[in-house]
């Protein structure tokens, strides 16, 4: 889809969208994540692992607010924190899990708490593997509870990666309302 200034939407070359794009993929493709959201409403239809995206599983962190049923969320971001020191070329890239399960629905029958086993599956996925490139690692572990009923479980992972350097190999591509000047540079207002 081209849009009306002339982006491509089809070919983005962004680091955070790519990186959210690979983590719904990875998170809706785990049964065991889909079984113990434990969403009753999508298990009863026999929705798609995907349907789970937007409902339970959402690409920003969001604290629940009131609910007339029970659910259960895994929020997550992704962040550009800074340039390293000294260093143009590389970047630290962030992922933050958030987990969030009502206390209606924490207890597992397995012994362990919804929050704490979302946790370890979604540790279990990221944790040292380079799905997005470097190997990311598990900074930040922590649990936490809100004041609207939901036990949480933090979880913030952090890689060293390169800093967007595809723009400097090809020049971008101009827009449909971009003048280029004499040297094939791009001139926005």
């Amino acid at each position: 889809m081209i849009t009306e200034m002339g982006r491509d939407l089809q070919n983005i070359d962004d680091d955070i969208l790519f990186a959210k794009r690979v983590i719904k993929e990875k998170l809706c493709k785990d049964a065991d994540v889909i079984k113990y959201l434990h969403n009753d409403e999508l298990e009863r239809v026999g929705a798609d692992p995907d349907d789970y995206y937007g409902v339970n599983i959402l690409p920003f962190i969001r604290i629940p607010g009131t609910l007339d049923k029970v659910k259960n969320f895994i929020c997550f971001s992704v962040d550009d924190i800074e340039d390293l020191k000294y260093n143009d070329v590389m970047k630290t890239q962030y992922i933050q899990f958030e987990v969030f399960c009502h206390a209606d629905d924490i207890d597992t029958g397995l012994g362990i708490s919804r929050h704490d086993l979302l946790g370890y599956f979604i540790r279990d996925i990221f944790n040292w593997t380079n799905i997005i490139g470097l190997q990311f690692k598990l900074v930040y572990n922590q649990e936490s509870v809100t004041d609207t009923n939901f036990s949480c479980r933090l979880l913030k992972f952090e890689a060293i990666k390169p800093n967007s350097l595809s723009g400097t190999r090809r020049r971008p591509t101009p827009r449909k309302n971009d003048e280029v000047n004499e040297h094939g540079l791009i001139v926005r207002d």
